[in-house]
């Protein structure tokens, strides 16, 4: 179940915005069937956003997705973040680093889990301009009711793109990485590669936790083998690994939803390699 303001911030500006535009009629979102939405304009989230299709703009496009599809990832991600935080002490003065963020979704959800007074600096990836838009858009309106802590933003194309002008310090990491690998010409080692080069370099040597979540169908998990092996040659353990249920309550749906997820955590970097 999603925070009250969480539900009124997705009402406000996403599902109003979509049934109160003048082509929302008969049925349709903007225009579109259902259907259509979701695998032709969305692309089931892998669409190139940053094009028009039909007579809808690039935003268009991005409100029907968060319209059609972000509510369970919501869902998801703020269920799996009040478990990881649930049994221990809220990290201080976390970098949520979101790969593949969408419209802030990973966002919303890690800062459900936080007090109004907690600061954090989140860096939101997406290679769509109109995904960082909605994005911005999204968060700038729950900071006005004054409902997410101090979050202070920073939003990239991609991972080498992150600009970071602190220096490294020893604050902790989440890096959220949520079906991303549904993609198929996503390169897994230069994913890896990429990470690992703004950790310790930019951000620093503190812990760094990784959340991966994902359907479980096998092709969107294709380059997860990879990943893993790759995370754990560069120190990371893996904490859990399968498969499971997310608790839906009606309105959601009529049934759970099954998703595929892992985590992984590195201790803070505390040795120096001189060679």
């Amino acid at each position: 179940m999603l925070p009250d303001w969480l539900e009124r911030l997705r009402r406000s500006e996403v599902v109003d915005r979509v049934m109160n535009d003048p082509r929302s009629a008969a049925g349709t979102a903007l225009g579109i069937d259902r259907r259509e939405a979701t695998r032709q304009a969305a692309g089931w989230g892998q669409a190139d956003f940053d094009k028009s299709w039909k007579d809808l703009s690039p935003d268009d496009r991005v409100l029907l997705y968060a319209y059609f599809l972000q509510l369970g990832h919501l869902i998801e991600l703020t269920e799996a973040f009040g478990q990881l935080f649930g049994k221990s002490e809220l990290p201080e003065n976390p970098i949520v680093v979101d790969i593949g963020c969408g419209p802030f979704t990973g966002g919303l959800a890690i800062a459900s889990q936080f007090p109004q007074d907690a600061q954090m600096d989140y860096i939101g990836v997406d290679r769509s301009s109109a995904m960082r838009r909605l994005g911005e858009r999204l968060a700038a309106a729950a900071e006005m009711v004054r409902e997410l802590p101090r979050i202070r933003r920073h939003w990239a194309a991609e991972v080498p793109a992150v600009s970071w002008s602190s220096a490294p310090g020893w604050r902790p990491v989440i890096v959220i990485v949520s079906y991303l690998f549904a993609s198929p010409t996503l390169n897994v080692e230069a994913l890896v590669n990429d990470l690992d080069d703004i950790l310790i370099p930019k951000l620093g040597r503190g812990p760094v936790t990784v959340l991966y979540t994902n359907s479980i169908r096998d092709d969107t998990n294709r380059g997860f083998e990879a990943f893993r092996t790759m995370l754990c040659d560069r120190r990371f353990e893996l904490i859990e690994d399968g498969k499971g249920n997310i608790p839906v309550e009606r309105g959601y749906g009529s049934r759970n939803r099954p998703i595929r997820y892992a985590l992984f955590n590195r201790f803070s970097n505390r040795t120096l390699n001189l060679g």
